[in-house]
Formats: C-alpha cells, structure tokens, sequence
C-alpha cells in the first residue's frame, strides 16, 4: 500500500497518450516539467508508475482538474458479439446505440464523439509502459538488474497492449496475408512530438509483440507477489496466448508450460477454484438460486484470493448482467443446453429476476461482473488442452481438460464423454469446454476470431447470427475488425479504414 500511496503523485504520467490519437497528453512531456508534478529520476518512481488503476482496467480514464482519476465506463464492445447471445424485442429495444451496433454486427459502431475503450485503454496504457522502458535504466538509482527487471514488466506490459489492440483493430493472424493486412500503430515512445504515425500490418505489429515478450519474460520477477503486477507467471500466459491466437500451437504450449510451471512459485494463492465446495462460500443457495446477485459475491480481481487470477487487466460486463433493468442479452437456448444437469457452472444463470416473479424468456447472467484479460487459469488449462490435443498429445489433452472439469461438475459427469474418441472431437470438445467455462463474458469473441478459417470449426459459422425478435443479423469476416473511431481518424486523416 505504500507503493500505491508514493505512485498518486506520478499518475499523471498515466494519462496521456499522444495527441495523434485525440487522447489529451502533455506534449513534450519528456522536456518539461508539468507543473507541480515530478518527473521520475528514481527506481522507486518508475517501481511507483505500475501501482496505478489504469494499468489494470480496460476502459479509458480520464483526469480531473485537481489531478484524480475518473475512471472510464465504456464497456468492451465485444461483450456484445458472441455468437451465444440473443435478445427479445424488449431487451433490444433497452440497448444504447454503440451497444446496438455492436450486437447487430454494424461496420460503423462509434460516432465522432465516442470514445473507444478498445483503442483509448491499451494506448492509455502503452504511453506509461514506454514512460518506464524508455527511462528506467537512466534512473539515478538501483542496481542494474532492478532496472532491467522493471523494463521487462513495462516490455511484457506494452507489448501485451499492442495483442489487444490486435485483436480488435487488426485481422485475425494470417501467415499468407499479415504482410498486407492492416492493424495498428506500434508506438514505443512517450512522447507527443511525433504525429507522423502510420498504420503497421499485422505481420509487423505481432513480430513486435513476440520479440518483446520473448526477449524480457526470461527477467521478470520469477515469484507472483499480488495480482496488480506482471510477474513470470503472467507474462508467459501472454507469449501463450499470442502464439495461441496465431494458431502456433507449438510455441504457444511451450510458453504456457512455462507460465504453469510459474504459478507454483507464488506467495499468493493460483490455481482453479472447486466449484463443488467454492458456491457456498460465496454465497450460493440453490433454493435461492435467483437471489445469489444479491445475497453473494464471486471474488474481485481485487481479491488476492482470488486465486484463478494470475494478473488483472480487467474488463466489466455489468451492461450486460443481473443488475441491468431492463434486460439487453441473454444466452441463447441451444447455447446453455451444453452445460449438463450436473454442471455446478449452471449457478451463475437464471431464468427469473431477484424477486423469482419475473420470468425472462431466456438465461441470464447474473453473477461475476468482472473478467481478466491479464492471466486466467481456466484458459490457462483450457489452452493447454487444445494445445496438447493439436499437437497429438491426447492423454495430455484430457488430463488438463479433466483438471477443470473437475472442479466444475459434481460426481462422474466430469469424466469426458466416451464418444469424444478421436483427435479432432477432442480438440472440438475442449473448444465446446471453452463455451462453458466463459458463457455470456465477452472471451467468445477471442475463439471466433482464431477459429474463423480452421476448418474444424466451419459448421459454427451458422450461428453466429444474432436477432431482435424479428430480423437477423450475420456476423460477416469483415466484422472480425471494429473500424477506426472517427476521433482518431480526425487526427491522421491518411489512414487507410477498416472496410
């Protein structure tokens, strides 16, 4: 805590991002002094710019006149595209406009004056990480092993940024055409001199990405201390997950052993919660099972017993959840008919609201409002799963694939089904299991990007569709990326736009 306290005065490093990108910055930051702030000369400054909220939520915050922090509320659109949502006439007529958008596919979801969390939060987030790299190994004190152990985190932490971004303004990786396809800027100074930025392409922005973390995970702090920083755990789950999305499941496994081989070494706890004695602790009673928004509470990322979070960059899905009235989404029917009965994941969904008089036409999320794109490990076992299963290891498959199901399915209904006896449905059922693990989170999004081309998975493109009660909407490939927001393009009017 008294990190957190030494870190207020230097917050305002976090805001900024270039003004190339319509966020206001301090230009010529690194020149000048701002006015009754201090610019870091000391380890223990740079150590104090990672204990801040903005390098943990997702969404864009702003500063007050008097230095504070206004936290940002604009969700993560993709909460909105996953193939397992569906709503009524009621709950899509509830829907705010960008929502609205996002939900039936539209090429246009933000106007002029929106402000993208997708693009604003990762860069908010990249300006402080390179405030650290680019400084920290001229501080005037430490030793120079601190200082490189700082440098790799902000590394690991930009780079990391720059795979989010990816993933929403850039197309999915596609060896035979990243060298065309446009994605984002890579910016790797903090500074708002240079207005001169150009898009790179995917191939670029994912070389990047994967040099970064190659190079400064080997120095990060080998113990996971709290939840707040990128310890090694952490950042070999990101090397995983971008190799992942790549589809080079090779590489990817070999970071994510590392990052399993990580959490073993932590003074706080890691591992998967046992669902089978974990509902009644926080609250759940299946005989009030409609109250448990109200009567219980699934553990903050905040939490250090939180211990399936390995590192938070959180995420809210609160516009789409129990406490939302009227309701937006739900999850669709044939979508909630792949848990079983035995399924103890089936507690977070309600066909009524708290008062159990209101019965809603669909499912509903009602409990956890928060996810982490920072480390999680479900998807840590689950990814292994897929990986192994890719790469012929079968046995090795199950047992990860097991090691959740497990702790999420009372009794012998954990066991894999018999049928599920080849490689390609095994490699179909963990991606079924990734469904169940993240129904209604947002992390849908992720899969159907990845999945898109892989010909095991061409049969699913008929659901993603979406509907109002009347009409249909068709998710479309040209929809695996947002467009540009209008703010940004008004500052770099020669970018090419996402069609």
């Amino acid at each position: 805590m008294n990190l957190m306290k030494k870190s207020l005065k230097y917050t305002f490093l976090a805001f900024a991002l270039v003004v190339s990108f319509g966020i206001a910055g301090c230009s010529d930051f690194l020149d000048l002094k701002p006015k009754g702030k201090e610019v870091p000369t000391k380890l223990e400054h740079y150590n104090g710019l990672f204990n801040n909220t903005l390098l943990i939520n997702l969404a864009f915050s702003e500063q007050r006149p008097d230095g504070s922090i206004s936290p940002g509320t604009e969700p993560l659109l993709m909460i909105y595209m996953g193939d397992e949502l569906i709503a009524d006439a009621s709950s899509f007529a509830s829907m705010d406009r960008t929502a609205l958008a996002a939900y039936k596919f539209e090429a246009d979801i933000f106007n002029e004056d929106d402000v993208s969390a997708e693009w604003n939060a990762p860069y908010q987030q990249i300006y402080t990480y390179n405030v650290i790299v680019n400084g920290v190994m001229d501080a005037d004190d430490g030793t120079r092993e601190e200082k490189q152990r700082l440098q790799a985190e902000a590394r690991v932490g930009r780079a990391y940024m720059h795979f989010l971004l990816a993933q929403f303004f850039g197309k999915p990786y596609n060896e035979s055409t990243a060298s065309q396809d446009l994605c984002v800027p890579i910016v790797t100074k903090a500074t708002s001199a240079d207005r001169n930025f150009k898009r790179a392409t995917v191939e670029e922005v994912y070389r990047f990405i994967i040099t970064e973390l190659e190079e400064a995970c080997p120095q990060l702090d080998e113990q996971t201390k709290h939840k707040l920083r990128i310890y090694r755990a952490a950042g070999y789950y990101m090397l995983g997950k971008v190799y992942f999305s790549m589809g080079n499941y090779g590489k990817a496994l070999t970071a994510l052993k590392e990052s399993l081989k990580a959490t073993e070494n932590s003074t706080v706890p890691l591992g998967l919660f046992d669902y089978n004695t974990s509902l009644a602790e926080w609250g759940y009673n299946p005989i009030m099972a409609n109250m448990w928004g109200l009567m219980g509470s699934y553990p903050s990322n905040f939490d250090l017993n939180n211990q399936e979070n390995i590192c938070t960059k959180q995420y809210n899905i609160m516009t789409i959840m129990f406490a939302i009235y009227p309701p937006t989404v739900y999850v669709k029917p044939e979508y909630m008919a792949l848990f079983g009965e035995s399924d103890l994941r089936l507690a977070f969904f309600n066909t009524k609201d708290y008062t159990g008089t209101t019965l809603w036409p669909y499912s509903r999320r009602i409990q956890r409002i928060t996810y982490s794109l920072g480390g999680d490990m479900p998807d840590l076992y689950l990814m292994l799963a897929e990986c192994k299963a890719r790469l012929d290891d079968l046995s090795g498959a199950r047992e990860d694939l097991l090691a959740l199901r497990e702790k999420r399915i009372a009794g012998a209904d954990a066991a894999i089904p018999a049928e599920v006896d080849s490689k390609d449905k095994l490699i179909r059922y963990i991606v079924e299991e990734r469904k169940r693990e993240f129904m209604m989170s947002g992390m849908r999004w992720f899969d159907i990007r990845r999945l898109w081309n892989d010909p095991l998975f061409q049969e699913d493109k008929q659901n993603y569709t979406h509907t109002d009660g009347q009409n249909i909407y068709t998710l479309t490939e040209d929809r695996l990326v947002f467009r540009i927001p209008p703010k940004v393009l008004s500052f770099s009017t020669d970018w090419e736009n996402n069609k």
